[in-house]
């Protein structure tokens, strides 16, 4: 049997696994965006703060947090390395259950589920698939790469 010196099949790239994180990340602010639209009291219009607070910065602009739900992918050499999410605090607060007529009490969230965490816990296996896709590619190429050289 004739050695090959090629891998056959599809290599999962740097810029279709960026892709694919940024799609996931995007789907999973969605899906928290939705979570939020239980919230029907708040911030009817954008507030604006005049001094600085310990939270806040002066000129500060707070908006309803299913406008102001953002993320970003971070890479390092041009490879995915972590997913962020930015909201402002209240959503802290939101998460932790404060405004149903209880405070947090010594850090500990009133419910399990939140508007956030549930969108990241039901999708995460979906980023670790692509993940051990794009890595599982590099670890073949390289081990290839290695007995192609003896």
């Amino acid at each position: 049997m004739a050695e090959s010196t090629v891998i056959e099949g599809r290599i999962i790239s740097e810029e279709e696994f960026s892709e694919k994180a940024r799609e996931w990340a995007a789907m999973v602010r969605n899906r928290a965006v939705s979570e939020t639209s239980a919230f029907d009291k708040g911030k009817e219009k954008p507030h604006t703060y005049l001094t600085n607070t310990k939270w806040h910065k002066e000129g500060e602009v707070e908006t309803k947090l299913n406008k102001s739900l953002s993320y970003t992918v971070k890479k390092i050499a041009d490879v995915p390395d972590s997913v962020r999410y930015k909201f402002p605090r209240h959503g802290i607060f939101r998460a932790y259950g404060v405004g149903r007529g209880r405070g947090i009490a010594s850090g500990n969230k009133i419910s399990e589920a939140n508007w956030f965490d549930e969108p990241v816990s039901q999708n995460i296996e979906k980023l670790a698939d692509i993940a051990a896709e794009y890595y599982g590619d590099k670890v073949t190429i390289n081990a290839y790469n290695m007995l192609i050289k003896k």
